[in-house]
């Protein structure tokens, strides 16, 4: 599946403008949209992930993307109408003003972003850490609140388990505080969306 980037993107796009942080919602994502931040007006359609990295992408309107929404430690994506995409991977900063719909999983650990979604958050799975979300109102068939390798909040540990599977769900654990085992999840594959391929 083909991933966009911003640079993949920016034929579409135009600089931001002071006129359209006039949109932002929060001051301190208003605030890191400057720079090499891009503006899609209208509607954006994308078949594929969409990974915001290095910059920033303001969506004019409605995003869906029939892939992955990815935001990494360095990207900011805000979204004036609704995000539908099948997952949506946060470690950067993130703001819908309308629903975002997830088929997936919403995944949220990383402490560098903020995360803010004015309507309703829809999802398989909601696993949210120690990011700063907030949310109107969520509907998650399965939830998983947790403080990073610490402890698990909110959820059902088997619940997760049997959704992700057991060789996911065995990286995930340390990362959702369930389990103290050294040699599980050592790697970063809990960082990522590469756990939820069944998902």
């Amino acid at each position: 599946m083909d991933t966009q980037t911003l640079k993949s993107l920016k034929a579409k796009l135009r600089p931001v403008q002071d006129e359209d942080l006039e949109q932002i919602r929060d001051e301190d994502i208003a605030g890191v949209l400057s720079g090499d931040s891009w503006v899609h007006e209208g509607d954006l359609v994308i078949e594929g992930d969409l990974s915001v990295t290095d910059g920033a992408l303001l969506v004019l309107g409605d995003l869906t993307v029939s892939g992955e929404v990815t935001t990494d430690e360095t990207g900011t994506l805000a979204v004036t109408g609704q995000l539908k995409a099948h997952h949506l991977y946060l470690e950067g900063n993130l703001e819908v003003h309308g629903d975002a719909t997830l088929s997936g999983v919403v995944y949220g650990f990383y402490e560098a972003g903020i995360s803010r979604v004015h309507g309703k958050t829809t999802a398989k799975l909601g696993l949210i850490g120690n990011h700063d979300w907030s949310c109107d109102s969520e509907h998650y068939e399965v939830v998983g609140r947790f403080s990073n390798h610490s402890k698990l909040v909110e959820g059902d540990p088997e619940a997760i388990r049997k959704l992700v599977g057991d060789a996911e769900f065995a990286q995930l654990a340390r990362m959702l505080g369930v389990s103290k085992d050294e040699t599980a999840g050592k790697s970063n594959s809990a960082w990522g969306l590469s756990l939820f391929h069944r998902v």
